[in-house]
């Protein structure tokens, strides 16, 4: 009966559409009654036998992937045969990761030896599920234990197949340099990108003849109306005060934000003030959804990268594989010296260029970026011994970490001078990163750009309502 009960329960298909079934034991007066269903006209809609049909083969694909699923977890079980050096659970994760590697342990071993950064075989999530793999320095000595060609043929597959990485001196350093190595110039160029922006954002929004004439008839307005009089009362308003003036409402449901495009559109009504502020404002624009903090984090990784590869090349050098002439390869790393000295000049350069020309083009902008950063694919391009690689790769590090550091240095002291510039006052802090507060004002005027276009777009259509109060104050003046 059980059985009998089993496949019933078991789904003709393989699968279950599991849903809520509703419990009743009358469905009159339901949507499921039975005149209900007398009057649908859909109820004979469905073909059965064409969804039959397109279940059957959604079957037989699932048994497929079933029976390849059971191999490849099969495969990464491996022989289960032999002598065990790690626990059943380490040994199972071990063998997964390193079966998915593209070489074998022996290959990827020599890569990691030599510091090959260069061979595509490998890929960066490779290298990053690979230090999952390799064994700790417990498991490294005790499996250096078996490390005799006999011994090692009475270890279990998987003990054999990670044996090579355990042999490896520094072998999770190695890794990590080969990942710092391929992120150096993504990380680098992402970087600077985005401080060229914020420096660009700020000479636009201290370039912006139209905000400047807002704020400041918005500073008139909200004195006149606290004091009655526009010269009595704040001196300077910030960025956030202008979402005010959309609050405070006057008779007939006019804001004081109408009223002040109104003004705006009397004195020259052939300036579209909103489109202008827009164009104006436009680099801000684009970085309104900026995470500062995220700058700040992306220069402590570049400068925690930089330590690796000093204490790499401080406290572990010889175990790096060397040069075959030392002299040769000194007198090579004197012309790889001159030769980035000479780079790293052409990239302050162009930084330079791009922070003052970011203003004119996105394509523009665009080419600025690739020739600040296009050096930095020498790190890739660097050959010889592993220690000649090592050593390279920490002088480009330092002075990229050094770029970054001007150029962090220059964008915090443009961001506090422009949230001065904005009524934002800040204390004058010994630390180099840029403010938090940047992105307050950013969204501020993000959002006030486009709450001024609406206003404005509303006062343009009813301007003669307008034109109308201005020609009664003039009649009622004189």
């Amino acid at each position: 009966m059980k059985s009998e009960a089993k496949a019933e329960s078991k789904a003709p298909f393989h699968k279950k559409l599991y849903w809520k079934q509703v419990d009743i034991a009358d469905a009159e007066g339901t949507i499921f009654s039975e005149v209900s269903r007398n009057r649908s006209q859909t109820c004979g809609a469905i073909d059965f036998n064409a969804l039959s049909k397109i279940l059957e083969a959604e079957k037989t694909k699932g048994s497929q992937l079933q029976r390849r699923s059971s191999g490849v977890l099969s495969k990464a079980q491996m022989r289960n045969v032999g002598t065990k050096v790690l626990s059943d659970h380490r040994a199972r994760n071990i063998a997964i990761v390193l079966k998915r590697m593209p070489t074998s342990t022996v290959d990827l071993v020599e890569v990691l030896r030599r510091l090959q950064w260069e061979d595509d075989r490998i890929s960066s999530d490779d290298l990053e599920q690979i230090l999952e793999a390799i064994p700790t320095p417990e498991e490294a000595k005790k499996l250096r234990e078996h490390s005799s060609a006999e011994d090692c043929q009475r270890l279990r597959d998987v003990e054999q197949m990670v044996m090579p990485l355990s042999l490896l001196s520094r072998a999770t350093a190695r890794v990590r340099v080969l990942c710092i190595a391929r992120n150096a110039r993504l990380q680098f160029k992402t970087t600077m990108r985005s401080l060229a922006r914020i420096r660009a954002a700020c000479l636009a929004i201290q370039g912006s003849g139209m905000l400047r004439n807002v704020m400041l008839l918005a500073l008139q307005l909200g004195n006149f109306i606290n004091h009655g009089d526009s010269k009595k009362g704040a001196k300077a308003i910030a960025i956030s005060s202008l979402l005010a003036l959309r609050d405070f409402k006057m008779s007939e449901g006019i804001s004081t934000l109408h009223f002040l495009c109104a003004s705006l559109m009397r004195s020259d009504a052939t300036v579209n003030a909103a489109q202008v502020l827009l164009r104006e404002l436009q680099p801000a624009e684009r970085i309104a959804k900026m995470q500062v903090q995220g700058l700040s984090a992306s220069m402590k990784s570049f400068t925690r990268d930089l330590d690796t590869i000093k204490s790499e090349c401080q406290n572990f050098l010889a175990e790096y594989e060397g040069g075959t002439d030392a002299g040769v390869e000194s007198l090579e790393d004197e012309e790889d010296a001159k030769e980035f000295g000479q780079e790293l000049a052409e990239v302050q350069a162009a930084a330079a260029a791009a922070a003052c020309d970011m203003l004119d083009s996105p394509l523009k902008t665009q080419r600025e970026d690739e020739d600040a950063t296009r050096w930095v694919e020498d790190v890739m391009k660097i050959r010889g011994s592993a220690q000649r690689r090592l050593r390279c790769m920490r002088r480009i590090l330092e002075k990229l970490c050094n770029l970054l550091k001007a150029d962090m240095d220059s964008t915090a002291e443009k961001v506090h001078v422009t949230l001065r510039f904005c009524g934002v006052m800040l204390p004058r802090a010994s630390s180099t990163e840029v403010p938090n507060d940047l992105e307050a004002l950013l969204s501020n005027l993000s959002e006030f750009t486009k709450v001024f276009k609406e206003h404005w777009d509303e006062v343009k259509k009813n301007m003669a309502h307008y034109q109308q109060l201005f020609s009664d104050s003039a009649s009622s003046s004189s």
